[in-house]
């Protein structure tokens, strides 16, 4: 009979003992697994990287337009003035003048009642695409609202270019196009163009002309 008793003393305790350890071990506190470096990159880096990006893309855009500069600066305008001109208002927009103007009447319109005369005393000019390394344009003579097509489009376009369509109010010379054989190459070789007022043309000039 004590033995029994014993026994189940002895057991009684096992378990209440079994049952005062596990609550402990649940409530021992769990280590922090979470990567704080993957889940938010440190700011510095962040903030160097676009600093080095946006560095970059000024320095190529300010040296970008610095070289085109100096190559639009190297014509002669005056060379081939035009005759001073008071613009006091515009004529009515002829489009019979130009039997494929109005296929853009749209543009033409827009850029005619915005602009003022900004080639050749008298014209004002307005260019658009025309495809890939390609633009195309026309010019409206303030005096009688007729319409004339600017030398441009594919015959003076080229797939290196530096610039186009280069014009000066006070002009009748035209750039069309400054163009290299490919990006690596310094030298370029140009479009150019005279108008010819008494014949309503663009005359093309050769390289030793345009100076």
């Amino acid at each position: 009979m004590k033995i029994s008793l014993l026994l189940i003393s002895l057991v009684f305790a096992f378990f209440s003992c079994k049952d005062k350890k596990e609550p402990v071990k649940d409530q021992e506190p769990k280590p922090v697994t979470i990567d704080t470096s993957r889940a938010t990159p440190p700011k510095e880096i962040k903030t160097d990287t676009e600093a080095v990006i946006k560095e970059s893309e000024n320095t190529t855009r300010e040296e970008s337009e610095t070289g085109t500069a100096a190559i639009s600066d190297d014509f002669d305008f005056k060379k081939f003035p035009s005759k001073n001109y008071k613009f006091i208002k515009k004529a009515k927009l002829d489009f019979s003048s130009n039997e494929g103007a109005y296929n853009f009447r749209t543009r033409i319109k827009k850029a005619y009642a915005s602009g003022t005369p900004d080639f050749a005393s008298y014209y004002i000019t307005v260019t658009f695409g025309c495809g890939a390394s390609c633009i195309m344009g026309l010019m409206m003579d303030v005096r009688d609202g007729k319409i004339y097509g600017l030398p441009l489009g594919e015959e003076t376009s080229c797939l290196f270019a530096e610039d186009r369509a280069i014009f000066d109010p006070k002009s009748r010379l035209f750039i069309a196009s400054i163009c290299k054989e490919s990006p690596e190459d310094k030298s370029v070789y140009y479009h150019a163009f005279v108008w010819n007022e008494e014949r309503k043309i663009f005359e093309k000039i050769e390289e030793k002309d345009r100076k």
